[in-house]
């Protein structure tokens, strides 16, 4: 739900509060981490689809298999990259956010990539026949400046129509985007699995897809510190094979897959097997992009005033773990 009436003192003011309250409970689990180096603290951004083979990761036991007892943490915004950079938790899996971070010099490297693509999908109402039907009107994003607003600039002008011409939207979440979309404050939002099919469902309308553009967005991944990465490569490579298993096994076990979307997101069978082929079809067959196609995207992103400073792809990403492990060292 969008809120006009909240000021922007008042945001800052409650981002201030939560900031403090994030930092204040990683601060009291800190020694606790380090006393136990098979802990891991993982952040991702929400409980999305985008995520699919971090939760099956950690269902199927595929990280106990190997020795590491995982925490999940939910947060978004900038707090992630802040936790990550202080050594408060131990990877980023928001890939672009990571790499973005760097551009302000953040200490970070990229050293593994889930997905090529966003499974994210422009969802309008029913009487919005195609993009140019946008013109005028309000489309939800989560943020301002973040990758669905880039991509629904993209879907539009792939599409022959000038996003100046539409009136994007900061939503704050997809709970909040998914319910302004519902109730009419928005006549089209970015949304990504399964909230796109379960809104089709509803009489929504699909009228663009991130697929169809012709470059690669890194999305999620694996983001750590450079301290980290220097001085924990044993554990590093232990969670690429966790997430290079769990990979392997999504693409495998497709009936047990589609059932543990089905009931991880309640979903009916039909559109749990469309949310999984979706997913599906935008996994990186080796946890990878070639560095010619980020630094495409970034240099897009950076000349779109997307980001506020330029990237050195190759001078952010590390892949030489994740070579070790295809190679079986």
């Amino acid at each position: 739900m969008l809120h006009p009436t909240v000021t922007a003192r008042q945001l800052r003011i409650g981002t201030r509060r939560l900031t403090l309250i994030v930092v204040f409970f990683l601060q009291l689990s800190a020694p606790v981490q380090a006393q136990d180096p098979n802990r891991v603290r993982m952040a991702y951004s929400a409980f999305s689809i985008s995520f699919l083979n971090l939760f099956v990761a950690r269902d199927a036991g595929l990280f106990k298999k190997h020795g590491i007892e995982i925490e999940l943490i939910q947060m978004a915004g900038p707090l992630p990259v802040a936790a990550l950079a202080a050594g408060e938790i131990d990877y980023l899996t928001g890939y672009s956010t990571g790499i973005v971070a760097t551009g302000r010099g953040a200490p970070l490297k990229g050293i593994m990539i889930s997905l090529r693509k966003p499974p994210f999908f422009l969802i309008a109402e029913a009487n919005v026949q195609k993009p140019m039907d946008l013109v005028g009107k309000r489309i939800g994003v989560d943020r301002i400046g973040s990758l669905q607003h880039l991509v629904a600039r993209l879907m539009l002008k792939n599409k022959g129509t000038d996003p100046e011409k539409a009136i994007f939207t900061q939503t704050g979440s997809v709970s909040n985007t998914v319910t302004s979309l519902g109730q009419g404050a928005v006549s089209a939002a970015i949304l990504s699995g399964p909230h796109n099919v379960v809104m089709e469902q509803k009489g929504f309308r699909q009228i663009g897809a991130a697929d169809e553009l012709p470059m690669q967005f890194p999305t999620s991944g694996l983001v750590v510190s450079e301290a980290k990465l220097k001085g924990d490569p044993a554990q590093i490579k232990s969670v690429i094979r966790v997430m290079l298993e769990a990979n392997a096994f999504c693409r495998k076990e497709r009936s047990r897959v589609v059932n543990y979307i089905k009931d991880k997101w309640k979903l009916e069978p039909k559109a749990a097997e469309t949310v999984y082929d979706q997913w599906l079809s935008i996994l990186t067959p080796e946890g990878k992009i070639s560095i010619k196609d980020m630094q495409e995207y970034f240099d897009l992103a950076y000349n779109q005033r997307q980001i506020s400073a330029p990237i050195n792809v190759a001078g952010v990403t590390d892949y030489s773990l994740l070579d070790q492990v295809l190679v079986g060292k």
